[in-house]
């Protein structure tokens, strides 16, 4: 029901998928304008990563089946280890493309998805239509609190699902090579489900309930915890499909399937936020829905919590 209902709200508010897409590309372009400072040893390093995994030589085979597709992914792995490596041997470069890839690029993410959030809330509350940079700019003081410490809290779930994918690449055994596209599917989209319930109700909390950055976090997980089978399940199923379209289409995802699955994925955690508190929403301009009230889904040792 949840996805269903994030798909239909997805349809009746595409043109929010439209301006998410545009910010995207432009924080996306800002940050690969700070990382060209140092554009040539940037691509000297990935060079020889190219070269020394042997990633080259997984294009010059038109088909993708069993052990091609697992030495493909142990290449892609090894290009990823490699170029690092290559980075580091300058050490303040590579802290400097740490910095602007994996805390300042997810920030500006984290600010563009609690924007969503927001002109979701106005959409889902009185079908109200806002605009993006005057959502932006009236809450950028708390979109950048929540992005920040999102950002931070989130490490450690990244590097969980990077290790996953890893360590898979690591597996050597020619049976496995035969699981291994399927395990390489599954298991990223179980840890990403994971992550996901661990932090989907933050924003919508805060937006909802305009509470401070740690309350509106604990407000987030007791709804999250309310459905928490079907938030994680729902999750699963969302980059579930996301991760084997991705290996299907390859460089095409980067045009079709990404710049749906990020404000999918904002949308439904408002809905499962809106869900779990019982709050009705529209779910398009001639449509509302009625979820259980507070009191019908909380236990009774939980009715202290009801806001």
């Amino acid at each position: 029901m949840m996805f269903r209902n994030s798909l239909r709200l997805l349809c009746a508010n595409f043109d929010k998928v439209w301006k998410l897409l545009v910010y995207h590309i432009l924080s996306i372009g800002a940050c690969f304008g700070l990382l060209c400072i140092f554009y040539d040893y940037f691509i000297s390093a990935g060079g020889v990563a190219f070269d020394d995994s042997g990633l080259s030589s997984m294009f010059e085979s038109g088909t993708l089946y069993g052990s091609i597709i697992a030495s493909g992914l142990t290449a892609v792995a090894d290009f990823v280890i490699l170029f690092f490596r290559e980075i580091f041997s300058n050490v303040a470069i590579g802290v400097y493309f740490i910095i602007i890839s994996f805390v300042l690029l997810p920030l500006l993410l984290n600010i563009g998805k609690f924007v969503m959030c927001e002109m979701m809330y106005g959409y889902m509350s009185s079908c109200q239509k806002q605009s993006f940079t005057g959502t932006y700019l009236k809450t950028l003081k708390s979109s950048l609190i929540y992005s920040l410490l999102k950002t931070f809290y989130s490490m450690p779930f990244n590097v969980l699902i990077v290790l996953s994918m890893w360590s898979l690449t690591r597996v050597d055994n020619e049976i496995f090579d035969y699981i291994m596209p399927f395990a390489f599917v599954i298991v990223p989209a179980i840890f990403m489900a994971f992550k996901e319930t661990f932090t989907a109700g933050w924003a919508p909390a805060k937006v909802v309930y305009n509470q401070n950055i740690f309350k509106s976090f604990m407000i987030g997980m007791r709804a999250v915890l309310r459905r928490g089978a079907r938030v994680f399940s729902t999750a699963f199923v969302i980059f579930l499909l996301a991760i084997v379209l991705s290996m299907v289409l390859g460089l095409y995802a980067i045009i079709i399937i990404l710049p749906l699955i990020s404000p999918l994925i904002h949308i439904f955690e408002m809905v499962m936020f809106f869900s779990s508190q019982g709050m009705r929403f529209y779910v398009d301009s001639d449509t509302i829905l009625t979820p259980k009230k507070l009191e019908e889904v909380d236990k009774i040792e939980d009715a202290k919590y009801i806001l």
